[in-house]
């Protein structure tokens, strides 16, 4: 038998957790087997076991003894020893077990003396370089012998809008040498400065007043900018390593940050610098920062896959587990941004495997999301779980349907994905790829046997997906492969309707062709038409018009096409409509017309257009409401200004008797109120519960249309039925400013209603507190 040695070590991790492994190979092959193959500890030991009952000591000495094991730690090389000693007989490892464990201990004793002197160290290290730092301050300080030229080229950098010249300056003086000269530019505090902070000096000097001018040019321009880069910043993402290590030593803070929080260290990581990250961690620089979004340098380096970077910040102690705000660690970075030998290398080194993100992504599942197909057979390969899921319940498969990796899902499928697995939203991998238009991994899933008809806990299945979201050719396959084009979701949505509403007018001509029921209705009776309407999808209005489509139609509540399009503010559907038959006056099961409709929604185009195509201004609902009345309920100005002027009845009543003006004061309509009275609408008119516009407006809080009110003479001791006057609903309904108001404007503090009550007696907490008071 041909075996391919190097796929069967690859997946030595399936052998080892089905327990197989001994009864599939023979003893020879496995000899060849273990040479390609690399375990860890854990897996070795397993498999010693699995072949303790299968194999004698012998052909277990024979078939393991040339496996490649990575040992991580002491505890690892007593556990085999440990167990050769039981199967092999090989007592002779008593000894070697009991002085590993001494050794161990010796060990561990010693290194942390050896911290706690190395800690000394690097302090008297530090302390040196400092004393070296100030003298050579001194001494430059102390001489002054500075070229007039280079004093007046900083004086004229400090000024600059130019930042490019700024870093071109240090890396001239860097390139030669100039050490004196760094010096005096630093002590200027020239590498502070920022492009975005040079544009901002510049903006400020263009509009600043004359006695502004020192503090532009002084105190802001050399205050330590955190916005944008500065040159040690910019030093540090190109790589310049002889500029970086001049301004260090020269005094610039190596802890510098821009304003997204990035230290030189992380900008030297994320570019792949590796020399300006070795000098960075040699002098000391902060290996726990973080940018503003959590990365630190290790994170950084593994997202941008430098793989020597992370080789080396891992060398230095660098936590390969540290999570950003995002919850992605340097295994997860990597995965999702297909860094195979940066995920490799992870790997070998220990990463947690079973690391998520805060949405619960593993590598495996960001791999597969983003396409990465290589990093995803090598996840899989070493025992990542191909099913394992995300918060939202997406696992590998369904997350690259979802965002059309072909070879991904083919991979994932050919190992086993399960290809009807779920998310918490029913959402399968076909459903998913046929939302978003993959047409190449519908046709795949379908090939491999994936429900066509699966829906997800909205009802949608595949063909609804599709036409929801316009994408036709998935349409036309799932159709040519038998879809149901009649299938409903929990809505009672189906392709033709959710097309229709969305406004995808060739796949609504291609479902009509077909056969899709032009007249189906949804749970809310509404019809592909109705939904077009609804949604303000002229084309696919005209096209439904145009094969027939019921006009006559209304949904549940008895609204026609009209009713919605001009309720919405759909005036080109409106005008389309009207120009093809549709009854202007038709009413819906609450008596609400068009006209009433559009006013209640404040759209003027509409209104003014039904106005102008004959629609009776004066038509009411069910409850008395004519569009006027709406209108002056809801606010809209415009449209109570334009039926005013069109001779709207600004005294209309709807069943309970409020006018215009009444529901306007209600609602707190102050301009409204305003415009009413300007034309002559009457603040004492009073619905059919002696109600005013005064006393609705003081008994729902109203302040400003009191105010208003009061000042164009309303009546501050009108009372309705009950004989509430404004003072005593104001008081009963807690309002405590209108409350002081009306008292200050003289109306009386000991009116009674028919019931006896007072204004005191019936106010609320803080207005009881208040009239006390007084």
């Amino acid at each position: 038998m041909n075996l391919n040695f190097e796929y069967i070590a690859a997946h030595i991790s399936d052998y080892i957790q089905n327990e197989n492994f001994f009864d599939t190979f023979d003893i020879r092959d496995i000899k060849t087997i273990m040479k390609y193959s690399r375990l860890t500890a854990d897996q070795y030991v397993t498999l010693l076991k699995q072949s303790s009952s299968t194999l004698n000591s012998k052909e277990l000495y024979i078939s393991t003894r040339k496996a490649n094991v990575t040992i991580q730690n002491f505890e690892e090389i007593v556990s085999i020893l440990k167990f050769v000693k039981k199967y092999m007989k090989f007592h002779i490892f008593d000894g070697i077990v009991d002085f590993i464990k001494e050794s161990d201990k010796h060990l561990r004793d010693s290194t942390d003396e050896i911290k706690k002197l190395q800690a000394k160290l690097n302090t008297l290290q530090k302390q040196k370089q400092n004393a070296a730092k100030e003298t050579t301050v001194t001494r430059i300080n102390e001489s002054h012998n500075y070229p007039k030229e280079f004093l007046t080229k900083i004086s004229s950098l400090k000024e600059t809008r130019d930042f490019d010249s700024i870093y071109k300056f240090f890396e001239e003086l860097s390139s030669k040498g100039n050490r004196e000269m760094i010096s005096k530019a630093c002590e200027e505090g020239l590498w502070k400065k920022t492009a975005k902070a040079c544009e901002e000096e510049h903006r400020l000097k263009k509009t600043s007043k004359p006695w502004e001018e020192e503090l532009c040019l002084g105190d802001l321009m050399l205050e330590e900018s955190k916005d944008d880069k500065n040159v040690l910043h910019i030093a540090s993402e190109k790589g310049n390593l002889n500029l970086v290590k001049s301004l260090i030593e020269y005094g610039c803070d190596k802890e510098t940050k821009d304003d997204d929080g990035n230290t030189p260290l992380i900008l030297a990581s994320e570019n792949g610098h590796l020399e300006v990250v070795k000098y960075l961690i040699s002098v000391g620089a902060d290996k726990e920062a973080k940018d503003k979004y959590g990365d630190n340098p290790l994170i950084s380096a593994s997202s941008k896959g430098h793989l020597e970077v992370v080789k080396y910040l891992i060398s230095v102690g660098f936590d390969k587990e540290a999570k950003n705000k995002y919850g992605d660690n340097p295994l997860i970075s990597a995965s999702s941004k297909g860094h195979l030998e940066v995920v490799k290398y992870l790997i070998s080194v220990g990463a947690d495997k079973e690391a998520k993100d805060n949405d619960g992504k593993t590598p495996l599942i960001l791999a597969s999301e983003n396409g990465h197909l290589e990093v995803v057979k090598y996840l899989i390969s070493v025992g990542f779980d191909k099913e394992a899921k995300n918060k939202y319940g997406d696992n590998p498969l369904i997350s690259a349907s979802e965002n059309g990796h072909l070879e991904v899902v083919k991979y994932l499928i050919s190992v086993g994905a399960d290809k009807e697995a779920k998310d918490k939203y029913g959402w399968t991998p076909l459903i998913s790829a046929s939302s978003k238009g993959h047409l190449e991994i519908v046709k795949y899933l379908i090939s491999v046997g994936a429900d066509k008809e699966a829906k997800n806990k909205y009802g949608d299945n595949p063909l609804i997906s599709a036409s929801s979201n316009g994408h036709l050719e998935v349409v036309k396959y799932l159709i040519s492969v038998g879809a149901d084009k009649e299938a409903k979701n929990k809505y009672g949505d189906n392709p033709l309707i959710s097309a229709s509403e969305n406004g995808h007018l060739e796949v609504v001509k291609y479902l009509i062709s077909v056969g899709a029921d032009k007249e189906a209705k949804n749970n809310d009776g509404k019809t592909p038409l109705i939904s077009a309407s609804s949604k303000g999808h002229l084309e696919v209005v005209k096209y439904l018009i145009s094969v027939g489509a019921d006009k006559e139609a209304k949904n549940n509540d008895g609204k026609t096409p009209l009713i919605f399009a001009s309720s919405k503010g759909h005036l080109e559907v409106v005008k389309y409509l009207i120009s093809v038959g549709f009854d202007k006056e038709a009413k819906n099961k609450y008596g609400d017309n068009p006209l009433i409709l559009a006013s209640e929604n404040g759209h003027l185009e509409v209104v003014k257009y039904l106005i102008s195509v004959g629609a009776d201004k004066e038509a009411k609902n069910n409850d008395g409401y004519t569009p006027l009345i709406f209108a002056s309920s809801k606010g809209h100005l415009e449209v109570v200004k334009y039926l005013i002027s069109v001779g709207a009845d600004k005294e209309a009543k709807n069943n309970d008797g409020k006018t215009p003006l009444i529901f306007a004061s209600s609602n707190g309509h102050l301009e409204v109120v305003k415009y009413l009275i300007s034309v002559g609408a009457d603040k004492e008119a009073k619905n059919k519960y002696g109600d005013n516009p005064l006393i609705s407006a003081s008994e729902n809080g109203h302040l400003e249309v009191v105010k208003y009110l009061i000042s164009v003479g309303a009546d501050k001791e009108a009372k309705n039925n009950d004989g509430k006057t404004p003072l005593i609903s104001a008081s009963s309904k807690g309002h405590l400013e209108i409350v002081k108001y009306l008292i200050s404007v003289g109306a009386k503090k000991n009116a009674m209603d028919k019931f006896g009550c007072t204004v005191l007696s019936a106010a609320k907490d803080n207005v009881r507190v208040y009239l006390i008071s007084l």
